[in-house]
């Protein structure tokens, strides 16, 4: 009787902990895929399109999907919930610096026209 009461109890402390295991887990899904983002104020052709964030060779990479073609995201970090990478328009260098709440991004776009507001959300699958 003993020893099953034992397990019964072992059971329940692994199960505990287990189910704390997966509360992190949740709050920090995948920021990998596509996410359609809108840009306040931004010249014609820029103003929407995607960001989607790929796995190359082990590492996380971003793409900028606009109408008239794609822009290659550099200096991409990923840092405590804070996006920052550089893109470059017609040869002018794009500062993005976002922050993402769950299926959420936002944050500024610092343009040579000066700050812009973006916003985006992951695209469902």
């Amino acid at each position: 009787m003993k020893k099953q009461l034992l397990a019964l109890l072992f059971l329940v402390a692994i199960s505990a902990f287990s189910s704390f295991k997966l509360l992190p887990e949740e709050k920090s899904k995948p920021l990998i895929g596509e996410w359609v983002y809108q840009v306040s104020d931004a010249p014609y052709g820029y103003e929407k399109g995607s960001i989607i964030f790929l796995e190359k060779e082990g590492q996380t990479v971003c793409v900028i999907k606009l109408e008239a073609g794609e822009l290659v995201a550099t200096n991409l970090k990923i840092e405590k919930g804070k996006i920052t990478f550089t893109t470059y328009v017609e040869g002018s260098p794009i500062n993005v610096e976002l922050t993402r709440d769950k299926n959420k991004l936002s944050g500024t776009v610092d343009s040579p026209e000066g700050p812009k507001t973006l916003t985006a959300e992951k695209k469902e699958k």
